[in-house]
Parts: structure tokens; sequence; C-alpha cells
């Protein structure tokens, strides 16, 4: 911490932060001792520190290991930032009605600070959640049809910057991790104007996207549907027609004023 700030802050605050970014960042957690080592923070007041996160409910503690790891109040709070991150009335309409005509679950993402952003999720009665989706997702973007969607549209250069900021990894067997199998398929997007994630981000769910332009006619996000494999029809003309027709008019309600199916 800059020492200009040290009069202003809290120190115990600001070490059980640290903490939690610390946990945050291992996936089967970590004990006490090895946190003070890492962190540079005092055992004893290790402990305290997490005693107290620990009762405050942002953090919990494996009876048998020992390790600590971050509980959902923490993605809970980072829900709520994004959920109150408002979206165009007429596109949050424009998903909430696509879920409830075709009865799958769609979704909005948005092109943020060369981020692909979940930002919205709509479910229907026969929807089927891709469960390891939610308000604030931003990972995986090469295999799902979302991110497809946009990052065949944005520039050379974010595309350079987006794939030097995120290596593709494998989801399924039927991941395309492959640089030339990726390029290949943001091409495949540009061309056809729609994205497919056929089962390569979850297994049994395949999605549909579309891009949805700014006024400029830059991107500014994509929305999609999500299905059950066994209820996916790749060449469905009639679903992909109304789901590109509804990203138009998404299009539309941001100023947009050119043609949603150009080709590149």
């Amino acid at each position: 911490m800059p020492k200009s700030s040290q009069l202003w802050t809290i120190q115990s605050l600001y070490r059980g932060l640290k903490l939690l970014e610390i946990i945050a960042e291992q996936s089967d957690g970590c004990n006490a001792k090895w946190l003070s080592r890492v962190s540079g923070i005092n055992l004893s007041t290790c402990y305290h520190l997490l005693n107290t996160l620990e009762a405050a409910g942002y953090v919990e503690k494996d009876k048998e290991t020992h390790q600590y790891v971050l509980t959902y109040k923490v993605s809970y709070l980072s829900n709520l930032i994004q959920e109150r991150k408002s979206l165009p009335k007429k596109i949050v309409t424009l998903v909430n009605s696509l879920a409830q005509k075709t009865r799958e679950t769609s979704y909005v993402a948005t092109w943020e600070n060369g981020e692909v952003v979940v930002s919205h999720i709509a479910e229907s009665d026969q929807a089927v959640k891709v469960r390891s989706l939610y308000v604030g997702y931003r990972d995986h973007a090469f295999v799902r049809a979302l991110g497809k969607a946009i990052l065949a549209y944005v520039s050379q250069k974010d595309l350079a910057q987006y794939k030097a900021k995120h290596p593709p990894e494998r989801r399924t067997p039927n991941s395309k991790v492959q640089w030339d199998e990726i390029d290949a398929e943001l091409l495949l997007t540009r061309k056809r104007g729609y994205s497919l994630d056929e089962e390569e981000f979850e297994i049994g769910i395949c999605c549909i996207g579309v891009p949805i332009f700014k006024y400029d006619g830059s991107i500014w996000g994509a929305m999609s549907i999500s299905m059950p494999s066994n209820r996916y029809h790749p060449h469905d003309e009639t679903i992909i027609a109304y789901l590109k027709g509804e990203a138009l008019a998404a299009s539309l309600s941001l100023g947009y004023k050119g043609n949603i199916l150009r080709e590149a």
C-alpha cells in the first residue's frame, strides 16, 4: 500500500481484503499457515482476520482439511453489481420475449473494456440453464456462442489483445481450441451472421448466437439461446432468421443503420 494512503486506511480491513484476494486465486482453498506465509501477515493476526471473515460469511473452513474457501456471499455481491449495470430496456424486453417465444434460455452479453461479459439471462418454462453461466461471467468466450458472435466483429487490434489475455481452454472434447480453428470459426460467424456452440462449452447443451451493433456499426454485444442437444437443429432456418431479426431490432434500438446480415 502506498505510504501516502496509510494514514487514511484501516490496516486490518486492508489485510482482510488481501486475504480474500489470495483465497480467491486458490481453487482448492488454502490453510492459515500458508496464507500467513504468502501474505506476510503474522499468523496470529491471520487467524483473527480469517475468523472475522468466517463470522461475516465470506469464507468457510473445511472441518477436515482446515482449508479456507470463499463462500457464495462473495459472488452474490458480484452479481448485484453486474445486475445494476442497467441494459437498455428495449434489449431486455427483446431477450425476455425471445425466451418466452422460443421456450429456451436466452442470454445477452456485452463487449465491455475488451471483455465479453454475460449481462442478462432470461429463462422460460422448458428452459435448461447452462449451470456454469451467470451474470458477470466473462471466461471461455472462444467456445461460447455469445463470445464468438462478439469476437467475430471486434477490430483486429482488439482481437489480438483479447487473444493475448485469454488463451483458449478446452471445456469439452468438442471445444475448438487451436488458433486456426478459432479463426476459421470467427470468419464463418462473420460470413453467415450467427455463431454456433455445439456442445463446446458444456456437454448436452447447444447455443446459437447473433451479434448486436451500435449506431456507428461497431459491435455492442450479442444475444443467444441455449437448448439441450436433443432439441437442437443446426440448420433450422426459421429459428436462425428469428434470432437475426430480434438482434436487428436490438441494434436498431441502439441507432444502428446498417445491415446486420452483411458479410465482412
